[in-house]
């Protein structure tokens, strides 16, 4: 007669640690890189709404001079602290804006590095990616 053993051989727990190791090993910087690229998305988006408050206050202030984050109720830091959102340079009928990457964004993100938007809804950046890549 045969004995009934239950549970787990070692090869089999073995087996499975390095199945889930090999999956997260690979996993893993992709996750890294989606989370680079959400939050430039969201310097993007940022940039894009500040350019609109910009428009809102020449509207009605006839210039860009003397137009800061504060007075247009925006934050100086924006995605989840990965970013510094900054007015660079605001005269009467010109500006640009930048979201400057911080940490782990500034050492992860080489392509596009800084963001930058004008009044002439020109983008640039400051990596050495494509505008096309960085803006889309």
């Amino acid at each position: 007669m045969k004995k009934s053993i239950y549970g787990f051989h070692l090869i089999e727990i073995l087996m499975t640690i390095a199945i889930i190791g090999i999956t997260a090993s690979l996993s893993f910087p992709l996750y890294t890189q989606y989370l680079v690229q959400a939050r430039r998305v969201e310097a993007k988006n940022t940039l894009s709404q500040l350019a609109l408050a910009m428009e809102q206050y020449h509207i009605e202030h006839n210039s860009y001079e003397d137009a800061t984050l504060v007075n247009l109720n925006f934050p100086e830091m924006i995605a989840k602290e990965n970013y510094q959102l900054s007015i660079q340079n605001a005269t009467g009928q010109d500006y640009l804006l930048s979201a400057i990457p911080l940490g782990k964004q500034l050492e992860k993100d080489r392509e596009c590095q800084t963001l930058s938007l004008n009044a002439k809804n020109e983008k640039m950046i400051t990596g050495h990616g494509s505008i096309a890549e960085c803006w889309s």
